[in-house]
């Protein structure tokens, strides 16, 4: 009895169970986040793509599944590289907030994500950057950046021992890359059709698109090491061919975001150009930009590469256009309303209106563009006997922000986009806030050349206006510019010049006022600006191209 007692008392001993472990594996993790980018965050690829030209029926809806194939793929084998403990969700926190940003202007102005788009911001200023700030980015933020984030972070996730999730994560890979091969195949025509005739959407898929733009950005644009700077023209001189005469003092005048389209001296039906058409000066409605950006524009423009050699490290090394003046013995000075000179003026006095004193018109979002002409009118008030060039630099028409970039007596065309969020306003509203920048600036160069016809003193006085870029607002569904310039349209690409010379000036240089009108419509390209302000102030130097000159034809040799 006390046997069955002793077995009756005593405890059942049991196997111990392991409890199973808790959260998702890594590359569980990794895959949902790489399906989410391809669905939620490539809105604009996926519009762009079923926009093209796809085959019908059937095939092309398993085409379209294919193409998220791919983009799943190469999200999955993106991501797997960061798939590790203490890494992992971080990164994909990280990559989850860049994305939105992304999608957000992809999305809202149709804009595409590469290196000169990050350029672009990596090199502008907390003002500029502040107007870009609205409801519509902060939902995008919200909804695709911080509430995913947040979820990932309190998402239970598991990790083997690192000799066993390395193995995981090869054989991971391995699979992704047996779903490329199985997509891919059976649509070989079609994937390179498209990629041939949609190059835009290698831009529009997202986060490729974001790691591309870094290592272009990286490998073209990005800072680097202080060089020797090459110099350009160190035999300049300056022009007394034509004899004697009062001091030169040329004004070139670059513009913001301007297109030609929009001017009525192109033919515009609208009157956005009316003190201007009573002045008169030389309009030329055909002329080319380098770049559909200002990092790339304006740094192009004023170097002698052109832009079928252009390239941002070659130009950062070498002088340029303002160098070739300065070696000429002629002073130069840049007066900045934008973002700087994205380095053209380094090597010369370079002031920026929004750090100088003044009341009207600057307020704290900076300055408007009447401020370059009070500046210059200052500027013209100091005694001086020398030869000199002024180079404004507007902000003129720079989006989304339009409404800001004109006083309200010059809100002529109404109703207007009141917001920075462009895709919140009708293309009407768009338009006639555009247009409106158009009509301030016209206001602006009739102002200097009026304060040139009145107060240039005695110097010999002439201008030069040139646009960076151009616009869209909302043609073909984009906004604002950076796009490819192959794939740009010509609101983006064709720009508006003009050229206006006090008679001193054109009987100086002995220009043929009825040849400058007959070659007005000649095609013309960012890449004759260097060379036809050489001419223009009779520069004589090996870096001057006669052919290259646009006003060569109308001046004596």
């Amino acid at each position: 009895m006390a046997t069955v007692a002793t077995l009756r008392e005593a405890p059942l001993s049991n196997p111990t169970v392991t409890p199973a472990p808790r959260g998702i594996g890594a590359n569980t993790l990794t895959a949902i986040v790489a399906a989410l980018l391809a669905l939620a965050y490539s809105a604009s690829f996926w519009r762009n793509l079923v926009a093209a030209d796809l085959p019908g029926g059937l095939r092309g809806a398993l085409f379209l599944l294919a193409a998220f194939a791919v983009l799943f793929v190469a999200n999955g084998l993106l991501l797997s590289f960061v798939a590790w403990r203490g890494l992992q969700k971080p990164a994909l926190a990280l990559v989850l907030v860049l994305s939105a940003s992304a999608a957000y202007f992809m999305d809202g102005y149709g804009a595409v994500v590469d290196r000169h788009a990050l350029q672009s911001v990596l090199e502008t200023d907390l003002r500029e950057g502040s107007e870009w700030l609205s409801w519509s980015m902060a939902g995008y933020l919200a909804v695709l950046g911080l509430l995913p984030a947040l979820l990932l972070w309190k998402l239970p996730v598991r990790y083997r021992p690192w000799p066993r999730e390395l193995a995981a994560r090869a054989g991971f890979m391995l699979a992704l890359l047996a779903v490329l091969g199985l997509a891919v195949l059976p649509f070989t025509r079609e994937f390179s059709s498209t990629a041939r005739n949609h190059a835009e959407l290698r831009h529009l898929a997202t986060p490729t698109n974001l790691v591309n733009a870094v290592r272009g950005y990286l490998k073209h644009a990005a800072p680097s090491a202080p060089v020797v700077v090459t110099p350009l023209g160190a035999d300049a001189r300056g022009g007394s061919r034509y004899g004697v005469r009062k001091p030169l003092l040329m004004v070139i005048v670059v513009g913001e975001s301007a297109r030609v389209d929009s001017f009525s001296l192109a033919g515009y039906p609208r009157e956005t150009n009316p003190e201007l058409a009573k002045i008169a000066p030389v309009f030329f409605p055909n002329v080319s930009s380098c770049g559909t950006n200002t990092a790339t524009s304006l740094p192009c423009m004023f170097s002698d590469l052109g832009r079928g050699g252009y390239d941002e490290s070659d130009a950062r090394g070498r002088e340029n256009l303002l160098d070739v003046i300065a070696h000429a013995g002629l002073q130069v000075e840049w007066e900045d309303n934008n973002t700087g000179s994205k380095g053209v003026a380094a090597r010369q006095r370079e002031e920026s209106m929004a750090k100088l004193p003044a009341a009207v018109p600057c307020d704290a979002d900076g300055c408007q563009d009447e401020r370059l002409v009070e500046h210059l009118r200052d500027e013209l008030a100091v005694p001086g006997t020398g030869d000199k060039v002024f180079v404004l630099h507007q902000i003129g028409s720079h989006g989304p922000a339009y409404f800001k970039r004109y006083p309200k007596p010059f809100e002529r065309f109404t109703p207007t986009c009141q917001s920075v969020a462009l895709q919140d306003c009708s293309q009407e509203e768009i338009r006639n806030s555009y247009d409106n920048t158009i009509l301030y600036t016209d206001h602006v160069l009739a102002a200097l050349i009026r304060l040139l016809e009145q107060e240039a003193g005695d110097r010999t006085p002439a201008l030069l206006y040139l646009s960076d870029h151009g616009e869209s607002t909302g043609e073909h569904g984009l906004y604002l510019h950076g796009a490819p310039y192959a794939l740009a349209p010509e609101e983006q690409t064709r720009v508006p010049m003009l050229l206006w010379t006090s008679p001193e000036f054109l009987r100086w240089r002995g220009l043929d006022a009825a040849c400058l009108q007959s070659r007005r419509t000649q095609p013309l390209s960012h890449d004759n600006f260097f060379h036809t302000v050489l001419g223009l102030l009779d520069v004589q130097t090996t870096a001057y191209q006669p052919g290259l000159d646009a006003l060569a034809a109308c001046a004596p040799a």
